[in-house]
């Protein structure tokens, strides 16, 4: 394994935003692979609606006969907060010859300084940096005063911003109304079949 995208996220569910993500950034970058990885629980987050197990069920499902991109367990199976920092370094631990690239969205990147260890987690890996809807992409100080060589450790991917939140999905799923216009049908015919998301249609504080 040479060059492999670490791409982290509750993922509650996994859309088609994630996999143009994946799939945009494994080619402008040249990755050999892109790592899909479901949090247990985000330190930054409310719990997930959705079991760590449905959320790796799903995530296999969006993936399946997608070239290059694949699912890891290695924080759902891990138990307490998933700190970037202890997945990287398991990582880096199973994959020693690959060459590490985390994946994160602009919204993501504006909050690395409130994560653990922030300082190792950019000597551990390079950034990939991608649009989100009303967050630019420009490098915080903040971001910038993490590792004397952050300016040339972090990189901006200048694709489109994709407009969709696992939010609304849930919400429409609590409707009970159709989401494949935002979820592959395997995803999609995953949630009904669980009836995941049903509920009154509200959200936890913090959730996205």
């Amino acid at each position: 394994m040479g060059r492999l995208g670490v791409y982290g996220g509750t993922f509650d569910p996994v859309h088609r935003g994630h996999l143009a993500v994946a799939r945009s950034v494994r080619e402008a970058f040249d990755l050999d692979c892109v790592l899909f990885i479901p949090a247990r629980q985000s330190p930054l987050r409310a719990p997930p609606r959705a079991s760590a197990n449905d959320r790796l069920a799903m995530v296999r499902r969006a993936i399946e006969g997608v070239p290059g991109l694949e699912v890891s367990a290695i924080d759902a199976e891990r138990p307490g907060p998933s700190y970037m920092i202890d997945t990287l370094q398991s990582l880096a631990s199973q994959r020693p010859a690959a060459e590490l690239f985390l994946i994160l969205g602009a919204d993501a990147l504006d909050e690395l300084p409130a994560w653990r260890q922030a300082e190792r987690i950019l000597a551990a890996a390079r950034i990939i940096a991608v649009p989100r809807p009303g967050h630019n992409t420009e490098i915080p100080n903040e971001v910038l005063a993490l590792h004397p060589n952050a300016d040339r450790r972090i990189h901006v991917h200048p694709m489109p911003p994709v407009d969709i939140s696992a939010s609304r999905i849930r919400a429409q799923c609590a409707r009970r109304r159709p989401v494949d216009a935002w979820v592959p049908r395997a995803v999609a015919e995953y949630i009904a079949a669980h009836g995941l998301y049903a509920g009154d249609g509200t959200e936890p504080p913090g959730a996205i």
